[in-house]
């Protein structure tokens, strides 16, 4: 049965990346409000009423028009593959409840903000790079996304879009260096691991960017073991994520 208080909501436009990797926009209920940073829990009901949900990442901006989520069908899912298949004008419930744990607002400080993102994990971090919240917090952000093959990065195109465009911009110190990693195919991108890249100075070198306690902020998003491995590897490196009142430097959340 479908959550009290969830309303339905129509697709108003698909953008397919690759076979299984898409991004879907739908309307935006007036009433709808959210934080950058925030998941929103959507579904689907059955022929027998049977309703399934699941948590994803908002793209878009609050002062958006639209929900824009970054979808990627997963083998035998309940949901994913589903919304896959969706055509513009087809309905999903969204459910009234937002969560989430990456809000920027809640690391302030430093000069550098490190998005380190694996597949779809990079929703949030679109929102992320368009916020003037974020530009007016840190002048320079690194987004890393790491995926395994180069039909994965999505976005390429509007991350380094906005990246020339910040860095040609006369009297603009905001700066947006855009990192992508394929892990399972010859490219001329980065091919390790996040975690291996930071550990070997790999990806400091290539962003060309110091990463240190003092003068950057993280934030994770995306696969469970990547960010369990960065979590570790950046305690070494004095990264705390905030507790109680007390200031941190890190941020993560895992996507399932």
């Amino acid at each position: 049965m479908r959550p009290e208080n969830s309303i339905e909501i129509k697709l108003l436009e698909k953008k397919c990346w690759r076979d299984g990797l898409v991004t879907l926009r739908f309307e935006k209920p007036k009433t709808f409000a959210f934080e950058i940073g925030q998941f929103v829990r959507i579904g689907l009901e059955d022929a027998n009423g049977n309703y399934t949900g699941r948590a994803y990442s908002l793209a878009s901006l609050p002062t958006d028009d639209y929900i824009e989520l970054l979808v990627v069908a997963v083998d035998n899912g309940a949901l994913s593959p589903r919304l896959v298949a969706l055509e513009e004008g087809d309905s999903v419930i969204l459910e009234s409840y937002l969560f989430g744990q990456i809000l920027p607002k809640r690391i302030l400080g430093g000069s550098t903000l490190w998005l380190l993102a694996s597949g779809t994990g990079l929703a949030p971090f679109i929102s992320f790079i368009r916020s003037p919240f974020i530009w007016e917090s840190w002048s320079l952000v690194v987004l890393v996304h790491s995926v395994r093959h180069l039909e994965d990065l999505a976005y390429r195109t509007q991350i380094e879009t906005l990246s020339k465009e910040l860095a040609t911009y006369e009297g603009s110190l905001r700066r947006l260096i855009y990192v992508p990693v394929v892990t399972q195919e010859h490219s001329d991108a980065l091919h390790e691991r996040i975690p291996q890249l930071i550990d070997s100075g790999l990806l400091e070198e290539k962003a060309g960017i110091k990463l240190n306690a003092e003068d950057s902020r993280v934030i994770l998003c995306g696969n469970p073991q990547m960010v369990q491995d960065v979590r570790q590897l950046l305690k070494t490196k004095g990264f705390v994520a905030p507790r109680r009142g007390n200031p941190g430097n890190l941020l993560a959340e895992a996507l399932w």
